[in-house]
């Protein structure tokens, strides 16, 4: 193949025009030549590409799983080149796909892989990361926000939320207890248990069961809730809405007016102070008690009074937390001076080493008023510590508040040294919470050195600004590894050798690996974005323990410290 021939066939490559046999052809001559490889890799362009998605994302999500599946098999066989992950992981990091080529991407990739099957793997390690492939974010769309919950038990046939959730369309179901829901929309509702609500859209809510008041300001003015037999449409105004319980709906307005009607009625307009039974389609006038539903202030003291009952109880949990012998750090983020710039292991015997050191992250509001928590936002934030040691087992828990996933790995827990048994504790592009364990001390990259990851879904774009509790356990002894979300599980397997765990020097919020050691020196192969790896948010709460905590443990100490 001439110069301007393989010139010709790379940039077909680069716009995704290759047939299926000029594939193979390129994938002969890049056997070998390592150049070859080098320019067809570096002529891939990328924005082209990245238009190409936008154009057909159907296309994109097919290229996508193709090519993951690719990459695990390439993982899974020891004995490749450089060549086709490097391609495939600039195409996955850098967010490109070939929808109207995809099969001759996926022609170059597989026909590279099948080419370079029996050729031994190059001096230098491939460059990628360990954490393993990330998956896209699935947006969830809200209607509502969960802006306070005071004594309530969910029922079991429904999901539980926490305060600040966001709410997407379908049913709340509660026992017990009271919520204030605010929609998109503008209009504030509040729920009193035992009752049953559907969200329907940013306006509108369909209540089954249950006592609700709804205030409806000006911008919100629309906003219907309808129950079974009855359509109430607010025209700016503070009404009350009670169904179920063997009692026919009643609607009682507060301030300004609704419109109102019954089952094949016609709309009637109830002013202030005014409020009628519902009877089919007859609408009956009954005297206004705003004494019978659920008062906005009082639910604000209500939830300050209840709030501050679990910040005591939770000092008192992480001081038990903090005596447990087994306690490797216990940072609480309570009693240190800002001018400091340092948190102090509250654990009974801790490490000297273990003070930590902040840099750049500042302080700012925790899960409860009084109670302090560091935020991270620039890409030089983070907490410096080191924990030393080798331990046969491990407990990591943090309540964080993610307000982002800006890079493919987000930093939890992250070391700056790597030998056998160093961890990664991330939370990655998608969502998902990993651990992963280095098992060799040889100096460079690649699956091989690696056990994991092990990932269990944990963070949406609904849980983005509110308060979410993180436990990773790992037991050397069978190699297990548990994930949890708000002492709920939400993921479990195991690593090939059970090691013991080794921390050390480590980072929450950032890596500080730079490349400068020889145990290190692989990070300089990494891509940009795996090298960047800081946490957006903020936490208040990190605890490490030198065994596994049951699920037992874990919910309780999660029912204890949410805010």
């Amino acid at each position: 193949m001439t110069p301007e021939e393989f010139d010709n066939l790379v940039a077909r490559a680069a716009e995704g025009s290759l047939t299926p046999d000029e594939a193979t052809a390129l994938a002969a001559v890049c056997r070998e030549s390592d150049e070859a490889l080098r320019l067809l890799a570096n002529h891939v362009d990328t924005e082209r590409l990245l238009q190409a998605v936008e154009r057909d994302p159907d296309g994109r999500i097919a290229a996508q799983e193709v090519l993951l599946r690719i990459e695990q098999e390439r993982v899974a066989a020891t004995s490749t080149t450089e060549f086709a992950p490097r391609v495939m992981q600039n195409a996955r990091r850098s967010r490109w796909w070939l929808p109207a080529s995809a099969a001759a991407v996926l022609a170059i990739a597989a026909g590279l892989m099948f080419h370079f099957s029996k050729k031994s793997p190059p001096a230098s390690e491939v460059a990628f990361a360990v954490d393993g492939p990330t998956s896209e974010r699935q947006a969830t769309v809200a209607v509502a926000v969960l802006k306070r919950s005071v004594g309530v038990q969910w029922a079991e046939n429904s999901p539980s939320h926490a305060v600040g959730a966001m709410l997407p369309t379908g049913w709340l179901r509660v026992k017990s207890g009271t919520l204030q829901i605010e929609f998109l929309g503008g209009a504030r509702l509040i729920v009193e248990g035992p009752a049953e609500i559907r969200m329907d859209a940013e306006d509108a809510a369909f209540l089954q069961s249950g006592t609700a008041s709804a205030y409806v300001p000006e911008p919100a003015r629309g906003f219907q809730l309808r129950g079974p037999g009855v359509d109430v449409v607010d025209l700016g105004t503070s009404f009350g809405f009670t169904v179920g319980s063997g009692r026919k709906p009643e609607v009682h307005v507060f301030d300004g007016e609704v419109t109102v009607a019954g089952s094949s009625g016609s709309p009637r307009k109830l002013e202030a102070e005014k409020a009628v039974r519902v009877e089919g389609a007859d609408l009956h006038d009954i005297p206004v008690r705003p004494a019978d539903f659920p008062d906005g202030a009082k639910l604000a003291q209500h939830a300050d009074t209840a709030g501050r009952s679990r910040f005591l109880k939770w000092k008192t949990d992480i001081a038990a937390l903090a005596a447990d012998p087994a306690a490797l750090l216990c940072y609480t983020f309570e009693g240190e001076q800002e001018w400091e710039r340092v948190l102090t292991n509250r654990a009974s015997q801790p490490a000297a080493e273990s003070r930590g050191a902040i840099v750049g992250a500042g302080w700012t509001g925790g899960r409860w008023p009084g109670k302090r928590a560091l935020e991270f936002r620039s890409l030089g934030d983070r907490l410096r510590f080191s924990v030393p040691g080798s331990h046969e087992a491990l407990t990591l828990m943090a309540w964080v508040r993610v307000d982002s996933l800006p890079n493919d790995y987000n930093s939890l827990l992250l070391p700056t040294r790597y030998g056998p048994g160093a961890l990664h504790w991330t939370l990655e592009r998608g969502g998902e919470l990993r651990l992963t364990m280095r098992n060799t001390s040889h100096p460079g990259n690649g699956a091989h050195h690696w056990d994991g990851p092990v990932s269990g879904p944990a963070v949406s774009n609904m849980d983005f600004g509110r308060w979410l509790f993180l436990t990773t356990t790992y037991d050397a002894a069978n190699g297990a590894v548990t994930h949890y979300r708000d002492g709920i599980e939400v993921g479990r397997a195991s690593f090939k050798k059970h090691l013991p765990a080794v921390l050390g020097s480590m980072e929450f919020g950032n890596w500080g690996a730079d490349g400068t050691k020889p145990d290190n020196a692989w990070v300089k192969t990494q891509f940009p974005n795996q090298i960047t790896r800081n946490f957006v948010g903020r936490i208040d709460e990190l605890v490490i323990l030198s065994r596994v905590m049951s699920a037992e443990e874990i919910a309780r100490h999660c029912a204890d410290g949410a805010p």
